[in-house]
């Protein structure tokens, strides 16, 4: 394992336990995303506030997260379902950046990597282990990296007006018309009886055994 690469000022070891942390495991898809993002910021350079672009929604979009400031909850992160291996970093002001892709013809050259990608063996045939040490061998080198103006998708989303739904008593976006996407049948969920209290119950027993 060539230990003595670092991803964003991190020490290999170090950012592979972030992933694992962060992720759940240390998937293949966030730690060549790591590279990706080191090489998209270098690009940037030092000082720059940056926004992100991902083309896919499958372990990208953790790299991005667990690297930079920016995330999908504050707005500076759009996750596109393009299912693209591929990011953009940019100056939020400039709306420069640049995108950095795994690039499937110099993927060619690391047989485990660009089968693994292209799903061309079962995943019980490709060791986790051998995998991941054909990623970090390869490094930059499966991917491709280059400038890019950002013309679309850039800025925060605004919320818009909030309503109150006829149906649940909620708050909704009011642009979903004038009941919630829930009570309009699109919703996700079936509701199970009766709304559960927690919190309480468990602070009392707690009491009662202190005394």
């Amino acid at each position: 394992m060539p230990s003595q690469v670092n991803i964003c000022g991190r020490p290999m070891e170090e950012f592979l336990l972030a992933v694992e942390n962060f992720h759940g495991w240390k998937a293949p898809g966030v730690v060549m995303g790591g590279f990706m993002v080191d090489w998209a910021q270098e690009g940037l350079g030092s000082g720059i506030e940056a926004d992100a672009i991902v083309e896919t929604s499958h372990c990208l979009p953790d790299a991005v997260q667990l690297l930079t400031p920016c995330t999908f909850g504050n707005g500076w992160l759009k996750v596109l379902d393009w299912d693209k291996f591929a990011l953009s970093l940019y100056d939020k002001k400039t709306l420069e950046g640049f995108r950095v892709w795994l690039d499937l013809e110099k993927a060619q050259a690391f047989a485990d990597i660009y089968n693994w990608y292209m799903r061309l063996v079962p995943k019980t045939s490709l060791p986790l282990e051998v995998l991941l040490e054909s990623i970090l061998s390869a490094g930059r080198a499966i991917l491709s990296c280059a400038p890019v103006r950002i013309t679309a998708l850039y800025g925060k989303k605004s919320k818009g007006d909030t309503a109150i739904c006829a149906g649940c008593g909620e708050a909704y976006p009011s642009s979903q018309g004038d009941r919630c996407l829930a009570c309009q049948g699109r919703g996700y969920y079936a509701k199970n009886g009766r709304p559960a209290v927690i919190g309480c119950q468990p602070s009392l027993n707690l009491r009662l055994r202190n005394d």
